[in-house]
């Protein structure tokens, strides 16, 4: 039997730098079980280091502005996740993929890229700049879908893995429809639908409304893919994690539901961490630095992130994400669309947070740490005045 392979990618301007203030990717590494049959990779949110070739404090600052504003250093990430997956991979092992924010659309990016190339045998590190050129250069045919070229299956027949590689898990918080604020690096392929992933987990926030943190939502799941996402209260790092411990409880409620989800699926996770960072035990003995873990908590702070310069760019024109065709709005802090259906999570419908008006939708229960979540109990609702 193979051994699992974790990818973790967090989101913008997040790390280990400030350990009160982790997002739910650090935290979900921080509890998992490493050892032989488990292996794990985490990397830094694009913003977060700048271009490691960059000299001094102000070409570092500037580097990180580039990746924030036009997706500088989105290939450079994925090559980087690609590079360890290679290096590491053996038939018949499973593949973990987990992302918040730039975060997510990164792995769901890399996942795009084994589909189209598959992924490279061992040492072949050369090639990866020629794919990942080639994947930033793939062309939109009229109706906008990605062109799959003769050459990309030749390729993937010469150099890649004989034997399909699949995404067993794939776990995401919160992803950003767009990987820069002015400019996007690529157009990610098999965005809505990627065959490859067995499992996908989404936590959406439900009260995000800046323009540039727009929702970029799953499309149907193909059987015998099993995909769902959960709609969560809060704004964007309410559900993905970052905001001072103290004021994490309702992050916390996202990130007990996917290392429930994950586990059900055969994710490894150190027991004893993931109930410290969780806020259902303390460290012992204590560690100094270590925050005070707060547990989950559905009527816990709810932040306010549509302020100072997030307003002032509410005025700038942007692409409407709900139509095909190519429309431009003054966003003007419009609140996301969910779409009718949809799985709100059972904290929710119990909180202080209940938007005044929701569709039509069916409650995702709340399953807590140990326990395994039963898909026949989640039920449908008539929309809610």
């Amino acid at each position: 039997m193979g051994k699992k392979i974790v990818i973790c990618c967090d989101g913008t301007g997040n790390g280990f730098d400030k350990v009160s203030e982790e997002s739910n990717v650090a935290k979900l590494y921080s509890s998992l079980q490493i050892g032989p049959g488990q292996v794990a990779y985490y990397h830094p949110g694009v913003g977060t280091m700048g271009d490691p070739n960059a000299r001094g404090f102000v070409s570092k600052h500037l580097s990180k502005l580039r990746g924030l504003a036009f997706g500088n250093g989105l290939l450079r990430n994925v090559g980087d996740a690609y590079r360890y997956l290679m290096d590491n991979y053996e038939d018949g092992d499973e593949i973990y993929l987990f992302g918040f924010s730039r975060g997510a659309f990164t792995v769901r990016a890399l996942a795009s890229l084994i589909n189209v190339f598959g992924l490279l045998c061992h040492g072949n590190h050369g090639a990866i700049p020629y794919i990942l050129d080639m994947y930033s250069r793939r062309s939109r045919d009229a109706k906008g879908r990605i062109k799959q070229f003769s050459s990309d299956e030749v390729f993937k027949w010469q150099f890649s893995h004989a034997n399909p590689v699949k995404i067993k898990f794939c776990g995401l918080w919160d992803t950003v429809a767009s990987y820069g604020w002015i400019y996007d690096p690529i157009t990610l392929p098999f965005l809505g639908m990627n065959p490859i992933i067995e499992v996908g987990r989404h936590a959406v926030s439900i009260h995000e409304r800046r323009c540039f943190y727009q929702d970029n939502l799953w499309g149907e799941a193909r059987s015998p893919q099993d995909f769902r996402q959960v709609w969560f209260a809060g704004v964007h790092s309410d559900i993905g994690g970052s905001y001072p411990e103290e004021t994490s409880g309702l992050s916390k409620i996202a990130l007990e539901w996917m290392m429930v989800e994950a586990i059900a699926h055969g994710l490894e996770v150190n027991d004893y961490k993931a109930k410290i960072v969780l806020g259902k035990c303390s460290a012992f003995p204590r560690l100094e630095g270590l925050p005070e873990y707060v547990a989950p908590d559905a009527n816990a702070k709810q932040h306010f992130s549509l302020n100072g310069i997030w307003w002032a760019c509410e005025f700038l024109p942007q692409q409407d994400p709900h139509v095909d065709k190519k429309k431009y709005i003054l966003p003007m802090g419009r609140d996301r669309v969910i779409p009718p259906n949809s799985f709100i999570h059972q904290s929710v419908v119990e909180s202080n947070w209940k938007p005044k008006s929701l569709p039509a939708h069916q409650v995702e229960p709340w399953v807590p740490l140990g326990a395994i979540p039963d898909r026949g109990v989640a039920h449908n609702l008539l929309a809610a005045d």
